[in-house]
C-alpha cells in the first residue's frame, strides 16, 4: 500500500490525546450524593475489572476512528498489478481504432466502429489536457503520423470511416512504435480498440517495444455469424460467343447455423443471367454452379451476389474477362501448308488462322499469334530458336509436330531451351494409341460423360495406328503431362509448361506415312481445344489493399504505351506504374486501387482490358479472439509490457485511471471511521 499524501500520517501522533484523556478519567472520582439508603438499590453493581474492559473498548474505538481518518486523508491506494512505471511530466498517447469492415457488426451499443470511437474518446479523456495525442487507423494515413491536441485528436476521431484495408496487430504495433523515437523524453501508452479478430490479431510474430505500455482494449459484437461469397471460376477456361458455360460460385458460412434457401444472383453486364438459392450448413463452405449463355465477343464484366446484414461489403465478387472474336494461329511450314491443318482451322470463324513458309516468316508476326505450330520444318535456324524461346517464355503455346526428313538436332537445340530432353531415335515398332489422359482439361468435354457423371472409354475404342514415331524421353518436372501414351507406354503426345506458356510434343509428323492420326477423329479435338487453350487467361479478379501487377499484350497498346485505369461510371482515374517485360506491358497498381468494382484499362480512346476488384475476405470471417484467449497469448509469449483491459461495469476512464494510479482505499478509510464513530457511541450509550 501506498500513499498519495503521505505527509498526512504525521497526524498519527494526535493518537496520544484520547489516551491521555482515558488516563486521566480513570484517576478521577465521583460524589453521588443521596439522601435514602433505598437509593442504593437501584445502583447497579460494577466491578473495578468491568469498567476498565469498557473504558479500553471506548479508547480503542477511538484511536481506530482517529487512524482511519488520518488514512484517509493520506489517501492510500493499492499499486494494480499492471501498474506502469510512475510518470512524470508530458505524456504521449497513442491510440489505434480498427476501422475495417467486421467493426460493422453491431454489439449492444451499437455499430462496433462507434464503440470504438467512443472508448478512444474516454481513453482520451482519462488523461491531462496538457498530453499529446496520436490517432492510427488501418489506412496508416500520412496526416496520422504525428502528434496532436485534445481538441484536434477528436476531429480525427470523428473522421474516421470503415475502411477496406485490413492490419494484422504486429503490423499496428510496429507503426505505434515508429513515433516512439519522436517522444522519447515523453511516458508513452499504446492503445489498440478492435474485435480482435483470429485472421488478423494473432501475437505469434508481434514485437511490441519494451518502452511502451500496450492496453488492448476489445470489443465485441452481440452476433457472429457471417454469410460471404469467398470466390468464382469457371470450369471451363475457354470462352467463345454464343457458347454454354459454367461459372462456380463459392460460398461460405462463418455462422453456427444452418441456413435454407439463400438467393444466388449472377449478372453479366448488367444483365441477369442465372438465378438459383442453396441451403449451406454452419461454418461449413458450398459451391454453386451456374451456367448461361456467352455474349458476343468484348469484355464482360459479371457480378455474383447473395444478400447478409449487418456485413455486406463481401454479398457481391466482381469478376471479368474478354471473350476475343478470333483466335490468331500460324503454322510454319517448310514448304506449301497442311491440308489437315488446313481443314481443320482455314474455314473456322473462331481461328484467324495463316500459313507461313519458314524461309519466308517474319518473326515479329510470331508474337501476335497465341498459338504456333511448328509443322516440320526440315531445320529450325538459331535465331527462330531464340525468338520461339522468348514467345514462349512470355505466355505463348507451342506446338512440334518433328520433320520426317531433316534436321532432328535442330529441334532439340529448341527443346533445350525449354529445359526439355526433345526427341531421341526412331522407333518402327508398330503401335496403337492406347491411353487418354481424360483428366487433363484438354479433352474436357470431349467424350461424353455416363450417368456418375465420369467419362469411361470402351475397351475397344478405335484409337489410330502409328506405324514409326520418335522416342520422347519425359523426365519428371511439374507440370509435364503425357496427354496421348502408345501401347508400349511410350509418349504419343506430351504437354510441359515454360514459365507463362506451354509447349506440345507430338512424337509423330503430320504425315500418313507415319501414323493414322491425321485422319483420325480424336485430331479435331486435340488440335482444336490445343489452339482454344492458347487463349491467354488473365485473372478473373484482383483485391484491393495488395501489391499487384497487370499484364498487358504489347500489341495491343496504342503507340504512345501510356495506359489508363478507370473505374467505370465513376471519375476515379488513375496512371500506373508501366514497364515492358518481353513482349508484354506490366502495369504496377501500387496498392492505388482502394473501390470494388469494375475498371477499365484504356490506352488514348481504345480500352484495351477489363479489371475487377474484390475487397480481402479476410475480415469476412467474424470469429474474434476473447477476452481470456487474449491473455493467454499474451502470457504465452511472456509479454511483460502488453495488457487487456476487461469489460467491466464501471467506466474506461475510471479503469485506466486504476491501472495507472492503483486502486484508492480512502473512501473505505473513510467509512471505517464513521463505522468506528458509531461503535464508540454505542459503547457509551449501551454499556453503562
Amino acid at each position: 500500500m501506498q500513499f498519495v499524501n503521505p505527509y498526512f500520517l504525521f497526524a498519527l501522533g494526535t493518537l496520544a490525546i484520547p489516551v491521555l484523556i482515558h488516563l486521566f478519567n480513570f484517576r478521577r472520582f465521583k460524589k453521588v450524593y443521596f439522601t435514602n439508603v433505598r437509593f442504593l438499590l437501584e445502583i447497579q453493581q460494577e466491578t473495578k475489572k468491568q469498567s476498565q474492559l469498557r473504558q479500553l473498548l471506548i479508547l480503542a474505538a477511538r484511536l481506530l476512528a482517529i487512524a482511519a481518518l488520518v488514512f484517509a486523508f493520506a489517501q492510500p491506494y493499492l499499486p494494480s498489478a499492471i501498474l506502469q512505471k510512475k510518470m512524470t511530466g508530458q505524456r504521449a498517447v497513442s491510440i489505434y481504432i480498427d476501422n475495417s469492415f467486421s467493426m460493422e457488426a453491431v454489439s449492444t451499443d451499437g455499430k462496433l466502429l462507434d464503440l470504438a470511437k467512443a472508448k478512444a474518446l474516454e481513453i482520451m479523456s482519462a488523461y491531462s489536457p496538457s498530453d499529446l495525442y496520436n490517432l492510427v487507423t488501418n489506412d496508416f494515413e500520412g496526416r496520422h503520423q504525428r502528434f496532436v491536441s485534445q481538441d484536434e485528436f477528436i476531429k480525427l476521431v470523428d473522421e474516421v470511416q470503415v475502411s477496406p484495408a485490413t492490419r494484422r496487430l504486429p503490423e499496428v504495433f510496429a507503426r505505434q512504435s515508429d513515433l516512439v523515437s519522436e517522444t522519447r523524453r515523453m511516458n508513452y501508452d499504446a492503445y489498440c480498440i478492435s474485435d480482435f479478430q483470429k485472421t488478423t490479431a494473432s501475437l505469434g510474430t508481434a514485437s511490441p517495444d519494451s518502452t511502451i505500455s500496450w492496453f488492448l482494449v476489445p470489443v465485441a459484437a452481440e452476433k457472429k455469424d457471417n454469410l460471404f461469397i469467398d470466390t468464382v471460376y469457371f470450369v471451363s477456361p475457354v470462352h467463345q460467343p454464343g457458347q454454354p458455360v459454367r461459372l462456380v460460385v463459392r460460398i461460405r458460412n462463418a455462422s453456427a447455423e444452418s441456413l435454407e434457401k439463400v438467393p444466388v444472383k449472377l449478372s453479366v453486364n448488367s444483365v441477369q443471367k442465372a438465378l438459383s438459392s442453396f441451403t449451406i450448413g454452419p461454418n461449413s463452405t458450398t459451391d454453386i454452379t451456374l451456367s448461361y449463355t456467352e455474349n458476343a465477343s468484348g469484355i464482360q464484366y459479371g457480378q455474383a451476389e447473395v444478400v447478409d446484414y449487418p456485413i455486406s461489403y463481401d454479398d457481391k465478387f466482381y469478376f471479368s474477362y474478354a471473350i476475343l472474336p478470333s483466335i490468331p494461329v500460324i503454322s510454319i511450314n517448310e514448304k506449301g501448308t497442311s491440308s489437315y491443318l488446313d481443314a481443320l482451322f482455314a474455314n473456322d470463324s473462331t481461328i484467324r488462322f495463316t500459313n507461313s513458309q519458314v524461309t519466308q516468316l517474319d518473326y515479329g508476326n510470331i508474337f501476335s499469334n497465341f498459338l504456333v505450330i511448328l509443322n516440320s520444318p526440315d531445320e529450325i535456324s538459331s535465331g527462330l530458336a531464340q525468338e520461339i524461346n522468348r514467345y514462349v517464355r512470355n505466355g505463348g503455346n507451342l506446338v512440334i509436330f518433328p520433320p520426317a526428313k531433316g534436321r532432328l538436332d535442330s529441334y532439340n537445340q529448341l527443346t533445350s531451351l525449354f529445359n526439355l530432353r526433345g526427341y531421341a531415335e526412331t522407333d518402327t515398332a508398330r503401335q496403337r494409341i492406347s491411353s487418354i489422359n481424360l483428366e487433363n482439361e484438354l479433352f474436357n468435354g470431349v467424350f461424353e460423360k455416363n450417368g456418375n457423371g465420369k467419362v469411361v472409354l470402351p475397351e475397344n475404342i478405335d484409337l489410330p495406328w502409328v506405324y514409326k514415331y520418335y522416342r520422347i524421353p519425359v523426365e519428371v518436372r511439374s507440370g509435364t503431362e503425357i496427354l496421348l501414351k502408345l501401347q508400349n507406354n511410350q509418349p504419343f503426345l506430351v504437354s510441359a509448361p515454360v514459365e507463362k506458356g506451354r509447349v506440345y510434343l507430338f512424337s509423330v509428323p503430320l504425315d500418313e506415312s507415319w501414323s493414322k492420326f491425321p485422319n483420325h477423329m480424336i485430331f479435331v479435338p486435340t488440335l482444336y481445344k490445343i489452339a482454344l487453350l492458347s487463349h491467354p487467361t488473365h485473372p478473373l479478379y484482383y483485391v484491393t489493399g495488395e501489391s499487384q501487377s497487370v499484364v498487358i499484350r504489347d500489341d495491343s497498346i496504342g503507340e504512345t504505351n501510356l495506359c489508363k485505369i478507370n473505374k467505370l461510371n465513376s471519375a476515379f482515374e488513375i496512371i500506373p506504374e508501366a514497364k515492358k517485360s518481353g513482349t508484354n506491358l506490366v502495369l504496377f497498381l501500387h496498392d492505388q486501387v482502394k473501390d470494388a468494382g469494375f475498371y477499365a484499362v484504356t490506352s488514348g480512346k481504345k480500352t484495351i482490358s477489363g479489371l475487377a476488384f474484390n475487397f480481402n475476405r479476410k475480415e469476412s470471417d467474424l470469429a474474434c479472439f476473447s477476452t481470456s484467449e487474449l491473455e493467454d497469448q499474451v502470457k504465452r509469449q511472456s509479454f511483460k509490457d502488453i495488457h487487456v483491459i476487461k469489460a467491466k461495469k464501471s467506466s474506461l476512464v475510471r479503469e485506466i485511471r486504476n491501472i495507472q494510479q492503483g486502486t484508492h482505499l480512502w473512501k473505505y478509510f473513510l467509512i471505517l471511521a464513521l463505522i468506528f464513530l458509531a461503535i464508540e457511541i454505542l459503547l457509551i450509550r449501551i454499556l453503562k
